[in-house]
């Protein structure tokens, strides 16, 4: 039987037994405060679902709160180790100022979609190295969920090549950030609504920032005419819940094994609702005269190698960050196989 399939068996099992236990109304209830450092819409969403079904798969006794952005990103750790909050519903990648290694753990240049991320995360070893590097921090986290690739990035002119980059003033974050200024750019971290003011002032001519219906949300296209494809800087967005590991070790075991069934369900939740968002999104930017490109061949390649050099110098760094991704390489070799043999290209 295959593995997704077992998964989902044991879900729906776990959840009737844990229904039939809670009945007994014995356990006492634990009230959580999770803070969600993502975007209210979708993201944030998920992380409400999250929520609602950890609620409903422990039959009441565990209830987590959730509260948009209560805690910025650079302060996570800290809000978590003094109790301000019990956990964060975010990506790894969000506290790569605290550890550069867990960057990859939020998405990375030319890495695997969502269906991929899962599969090495939940299988493949990620989640153990990602356990690795939180572990020097007292810090616990779950897989919860992958959304799918960003749109590669807004504007303003159409771009015919890679020395288009080079000067440009654009918006990006973390590894796609420093890809693009190996290339010449000069990429700025902007908060969300600081980037429609930005291009309106002349202060950017690029951006990339999320998917597509997030970035509908902004209004980023109403600005800019022009969005490439594909999402090279992050094809896959994972969620974690991020917890103290000692929390984590107090935890019932209902409470633990209902957490990580709503882990699962999310992971399945992610899968369709948001794939649906980015086509509703992609038919309103035709509709308002959105041209929608290809990157050019010459310019993916040029980011290919700017990327490799990138992540050569982080593992060259810290010995936690070369085993995780010399166990993503071993897992993406078998994986790349199995795509190219199973399905069409």
């Amino acid at each position: 039987m295959p593995s997704f399939r077992i998964t989902l068996l044991a879900t729906l099992i776990l959840a009737g037994s844990l229904s039939a236990k809670t009945a007994t109304g014995q356990e006492k209830t634990l009230n959580w405060r999770m803070n969600s450092l993502l975007h209210p819409k979708l993201f944030g969403e998920s992380g409400t679902y999250f929520a609602e079904k950890v609620k409903q798969l422990s039959g009441g006794s565990l209830v987590i709160e959730v509260h948009d952005r209560m805690v910025l990103d650079q302060n996570t750790f800290g809000a978590l180790e003094s109790g301000l909050v019990d956990a964060v519903w975010g990506t790894a990648g969000h506290h790569h100022r605290e550890d550069p290694a867990l960057t990859i753990f939020g998405g990375f240049p030319f890495g695997p979609d969502p269906a991929g991320f899962t599969a090495w995360m939940k299988e493949g070893g990620g989640a153990a190295a990602l356990d690795a590097i939180y572990a020097r921090h007292g810090l616990k986290s779950l897989y919860c969920g992958s959304l799918p690739a960003e749109g590669g990035g807004w504007f303003t002119t159409p771009m015919a090549g890679p020395d288009d980059l080079n000067g440009l003033a654009m918006r990006s974050f973390g590894y796609g950030a420093r890809v693009l200024r190996k290339l010449g750019a000069i990429a700025y971290e902007l908060p969300a609504g600081e980037i429609r003011p930005a291009f309106e002032a002349g202060l950017i001519f690029a951006a990339e920032f999320s998917l597509p219906s997030i970035d509908s949300e902004l209004g980023i296209a109403d600005v800019t005419g022009h969005l490439y494809f594909p999402g090279w800087q992050q094809p896959a967005t994972p969620l974690e819940i991020l917890m103290v590991e000692r929390s984590w070790a107090a935890l019932s075991d209902r409470h633990r094994t209902a957490i990580t069934a709503a882990c699962n369900e999310t992971i399945a939740w992610t899968a369709s609702v948001a794939v649906m968002e980015q086509i509703n999104a992609l038919a309103r930017f035709r509709a308002a005269g959105v041209e929608l490109h290809s990157w050019p061949k010459a310019t993916l390649v040029a980011l290919r190698q700017a990327w490799e050099e990138v992540i050569a110098e982080d593992t060259s760094r810290d010995h936690l960050l070369a085993i995780a991704w010399q166990e993503y390489l071993g897992f993406q070799e078998g994986y790349s196989d199995w795509q190219k043999r199973a399905y069409v290209d």
